[in-house]
């Protein structure tokens, strides 16, 4: 592929890795903080006296901000250098969580959380235009594997982390750990990016200036997609939620509408519209959407099954997690040495691997045996980590192969955002099979095997579909 302004666009790099390790660190913080406060959410409502409206909003907007602000994180970071930008998303994710950690009310605690979703999303995209731009064919693979190593770690241990963080009750702060946790990890990751991370940018084909109504029209059309399902089902599915979903191809028209002008003018858009032209990044993106929305399927209901419908205790169900966080995170490493020539055949096989696990997961719930010991379901988790192991690195490759370096930062952003919008249509999705499937006659365990049946379908139902269009993607070019 060629590639100008090469020493701007492509920064020499004398140990990638290094810096490979610091870009993900502030990952890990990133991902973790969208699940660890699921499990300290009811400590929280009793300090602070929260409502469970209060505690829907600290939960969602993390996630609402930092889907909303991904796309044009990685813009920012294609102007204004991915290192700056970088720098700048961790320094405000480290002083939000302190605030957040010492927040006195629930409203100053949902502000920092909002505060936190914005500098996540200044993070994120960063991460995938850095390995982009500092990494051969070859080590980008290899780390993309690493990224999967350390996001699934995060995803998948937070529930266990935040179970052993209230467990210890560290200076009798309680809660407010999991928040203080990230500061000393910010602080390190801030410092060591300043002498570990090359700085880079995208090369200059158009002047290179931020649309800022092409923020406002992309930051509308998500609202219009992430709010409802963010919040939608958790309150009763209310009018604006319909409204808004209504109205997200309008504004999807209007934002495209004005990119196409943004560019005929010569001007640098917010989202580089040759990405629509490219097969192997929009095939790549439908995975991306298919893969997390079945994570998140997964990871509502398992717990769910295990506390409320067989009475086991919160690290209990955290401890379920540890077979699947283990085998995702050995698996992903392992895939990267090979993920640049194998990446097609890896999806059909953890796809494969992940139908098989949730056979084997149905089977432990449904025997009923898990009401006496929870480590019936180690099989099946362990055998769902392999499988997402094999899949995440491999989509991430898949999509950013045939990306260029003018492309990088806005595909890292519309990746990032897919994953998000992935995670929210998973769970409004199992959260409506969940529904479905609780009536009044049957005991408290045997609903939460029929809703636990329910959930396993429409994952495997999304496995399926990751099949099939990893099976229309283009062939790299030898």
């Amino acid at each position: 592929m060629e590639q100008s302004a090469t020493s701007i666009s492509q920064p020499t790099v004398h140990n990638p890795w290094m810096g490979l390790w610091v870009i993900l660190s502030a990952a890990f913080m990133a991902i973790l903080d969208v699940f660890i406060v699921i499990v300290a959410a009811p400590t929280i409502r009793g300090d602070l006296g929260a409502s469970a409206a209060d505690i829907q909003l600290i939960l969602a907007a993390y996630n609402l901000a930092f889907g909303l602000t991904l796309i044009t994180g990685g813009r920012l970071g294609d102007l204004y250098g991915r290192r700056r930008i970088f720098l700048t998303g961790v320094l405000l994710f480290t002083l939000a969580s302190l605030a957040a950690s010492l927040a006195p009310t629930t409203e100053t605690l949902i502000g920092m959380r909002i505060v936190q979703g914005l500098a996540a999303g200044l993070m994120m995209p960063q991460v995938f235009s850095i390995i982009q731009v500092c990494f051969d064919d070859k080590g980008r693979g290899k780390a993309f594997g690493a990224f999967a190593f350390v996001s699934g770690v995060a995803a998948t241990g937070a529930q266990l982390a935040g179970g052993v963080l209230l467990a210890l009750d560290l200076f009798g702060l309680g809660w407010r750990t999991i928040f203080l946790i990230n500061v000393p990890v910010g602080v390190i990751a801030w410092i060591a990016a300043r002498h570990y991370v090359p700085e880079s940018k995208a090369p200059a084909v158009a002047r290179p200036t931020l649309d800022l109504v092409g923020v406002v029209l992309l930051t509308l059309t998500l609202m219009t997609v992430v709010a409802p399902l963010t919040l939608g089902v958790e309150q009763g599915w209310p009018w604006w939620a319909s409204l808004g979903l209504i109205s997200s191809p309008a504004m999807l028209w209007a934002f495209i509408r004005w990119q196409r002008l943004r560019e005929a003018r010569g001007l640098m858009p917010l989202v580089t519209l040759s990405l629509t032209r490219n097969v192997s990044f929009i095939l790549g993106n439908f995975m991306a959407l298919a893969f997390y929305a079945s994570n998140a399927a997964l990871f509502l209901a398992l717990p769910h099954v295990i506390q409320d419908g067989f009475g086991h205790s919160p690290l209990a169900s955290g401890l379920v997690f540890m077979p699947l966080a283990l085998a995702f995170s050995v698996t992903a490493v392992w895939v990267g040495k090979f993920v640049s020539h194998r990446a097609e055949q890896l999806v059909l096989r953890g796809n494969s691997v992940l139908i098989l696990a949730y056979c084997i997961l149905f089977l432990a719930v449904y025997m009923g045996e898990i009401g006496s010991n929870v480590w019936w379901l180690s099989p099946g988790a362990l055998l769902a980590g392999i499988g997402m192991g094999l899949v995440q690195p491999s989509i991430n490759y898949l999509s950013l192969r045939t990306v260029s370096q003018e492309e990088v930062g806005s595909a890292s952003g519309l990746l990032n955002t897919s994953f998000e919008i992935g995670y929210a249509l998973g769970t409004v999705a199992a959260g409506i099979v969940f529904l479905s499937a609780f009536t009044d006659e049957t005991l408290l365990n045997e609903r939460s095997q029929v809703a636990f049946g329910y959930t396993l379908v429409l994952t495997s139902i999304l496995a399926l579909t990751l099949i099939a269009v990893v099976l229309r993607q283009p062939k790299a070019m030898p």
